[in-house]
């Protein structure tokens, strides 16, 4: 499904005509009331899978079986209340999913069903909204203006790559702008932002900001934590909650940067936007410097070309690409560990996810392809070992003073720690720690056949950056037939969480990284080119 509603300002004056039917009559259910009561909308009743709140009242509404809900209301707008989240131990949506797939089976499913009810708490927490009324906000000499922002990284990874702590190595600098653990926004952009404005693009702005702002719900895993759950933590392991702003300040920011009719008209626009009004609600005070967008996309596998050319030709004076990259075996080790093993993230090793996995691992993105020369690599390794000189090629790629402040793990100038397993228990550690890159015993989840074959496959990407390697490369071989004769014993991990979490998407992962790897070898000759690496000195 995963059908795209226009917005919340549409969704409720869909409800206004056809009737309002929240299902799920629990803590979700409750805040969705109150926030389609903003816009002057109430349920005719409440849909509840559960027997016991069947015919009983909730806020004053009656609750149904979602049956006798559709029987008497089939033209009502559905709307799933229920919480799904995305947090360091995993991909939490499987409830959302079945009772979408159970408003589909009752045939009363509509795109508005799709939409995701926490995304808009804040809401209810705009001290606007309570007072009637906002003044608007005046410009300062120091405040950050979209428009003066014309320089922009475009920065990528491979899965478990250590992207975040590329980000937190940097968050300091003061020629950088951030917006911290955030992703793509091009999509929402296409298929929503572009056609919005005034309040209700302010509003989906907004909603794609999930977990940067202080609200009375925050102590709900997917509301005030989405973004930094146990990511941004002290040497206690405890949230600094005082990394989230409050949502009035940014919303005052956002609106300030339109100076007029609010709307969007490129997808670079909207980043500017973004990142000047973060900047504004945090306090950075601009000076005479020219400042960087440093714009986390956190996509593995991407095509160079392809998210350069989503930009205008004139939008910036200058844009770069840069790609976190790691040694592909111990990779490929981490990724199974964590994605799999830990977090059973099934989501993640459907073939589409998984293939991308595969072919970042292949370096298949950094291969110089046309004339896109405005590409690095970093080495998650020539980070975590030596760390100072990194960053000061890192500063002389971009024309921009080196600072120490890059030599710390921060968010917002905050020292931030990551929880490390030690015979000792669970330690919290800053993120130089090199235990990350240490690992060299991967017999939990790869085979010493794995290993060889493996270290063949990856070959030429692990030279190109400078990976020791004590194999051939499989171009050098008149047959690579043997590689395939045996299964890959990671595939086993792989297929026990599909039989286990989503027996139903099961297929045979052996085969399909088998030809994943295969399709490769036919593609590729061995003389294929890679992008230059900011490398210490």
């Amino acid at each position: 499904m995963a059908e795209w509603h226009k917005s919340f300002y549409q969704v409720s004056e869909n409800a206004k005509k056809r009737g309002l039917i929240l299902y799920g009559a629990g803590i979700w259910g409750e805040i969705a009331y109150q926030l389609f009561d903003l816009q002057g909308v109430n349920p005719i009743c409440y849909a509840d899978d559960d027997i016991n709140k069947q015919g009983t009242d909730y806020n004053g509404t009656k609750v149904l079986s979602l049956a006798e809900a559709a029987e008497k209301y089939g033209q009502a707008v559905f709307v799933v209340c229920v919480d799904d989240y995305l947090n360091a131990d995993g991909l939490q949506r499987e409830k959302r999913d079945r009772m979408l797939d159970n408003l589909v089976k009752a045939n009363v499913y509509s795109s508005d069903s799709e939409i995701r009810i926490k995304h808009y708490v804040f809401l209810l927490d705009l001290e606007e909204r309570k007072n009637g009324g906002y003044i608007p906000k005046t410009w300062s000499e120091t405040d950050f203006k979209w428009r003066e922002l014309r320089k922009i990284i475009l920065f990528n990874n491979m899965s478990n790559s250590g992207s975040y702590y590329v980000e937190q190595l940097l968050d300091d600098h003061p020629n950088l702008l951030f917006l911290p653990y955030s992703a793509s926004f091009e999509l929402v952009y296409e298929r929503r932002l572009k056609y919005l404005q005034n309040d209700e693009l302010l509003v989906e702005i907004m909603a794609q900001l999930l977990g940067y702002f202080h609200s009375q719900y925050e102590t709900l895993d997917s509301v005030g934590q989405h973004r930094y759950q146990k990511f941004v933590v002290d040497q206690n392991g405890d949230f600094i909650d005082d990394i989230l702003i409050d949502p009035q300040r940014y919303l005052d920011c956002l609106r300030q940067q339109f100076e007029g009719k609010v709307e969007l008209h490129t997808y670079g626009q909207l980043i500017k936007i973004l990142f000047a009004a973060y900047a504004n609600a945090i306090g950075r005070e601009k000076d005479s410097k020219e400042y960087w967008i440093f714009y986390h996309m956190h996509l593995p596998n991407i095509n160079v070309t392809n998210i350069v050319q989503s930009f205008e030709q004139d939008e910036f004076d200058r844009m770069e690409n840069l790609i976190v990259i790691r040694e592909p075996v111990q990779h490929l080790y981490s990724w199974i560990k964590r994605f799999v093993i830990k977090e059973q993230n099934y989501k993640a090793i459907e073939k589409g996810a998984l293939r991308d996995i595969l072919q970042s691992e292949l370096g298949m993105m950094l291969e110089v392809k046309n004339e896109q020369q405005n590409v690095r690599a970093i080495c998650f390794e020539d980070l975590k070992y030596r760390t100072e000189d990194t960053m000061k090629q890192f500063c002389k790629w971009l024309d921009i003073p080196y600072c120490k402040c890059m030599l710390e793990t921060t968010i917002q100038g905050k020292v931030i720690y990551f929880p490390a397993n030690t015979p000792d228990g669970v330690k919290y550690i800053t993120g130089n720690d090199t235990a990350a890159v240490k690992q060299t015993q991967f017999r939990d989840v790869l085979s010493l056949w794995d290993e060889v074959r493996l270290n063949v496959i990856y070959g030429n990407f692990k030279v190109a950056y400078g990976y020791y390697t004590s194999v051939p490369a499989y171009n050098t071989f008149e047959s690579c037939d043997w590689i395939f004769k045996e299964r890959f014993s990671f595939c086993d991990v792989i297929e026990n969480l599909l039989d286990e979490k989503d027996a139903e998407s099961m297929y045979d992962v052996d085969a399909f990284v088998k030809k994943t790897y295969y399709d490769y070898f036919q593609r590729h000759n061995g003389k294929q080119t890679y992008y230059r690496a900011i490398k210490p000195r």
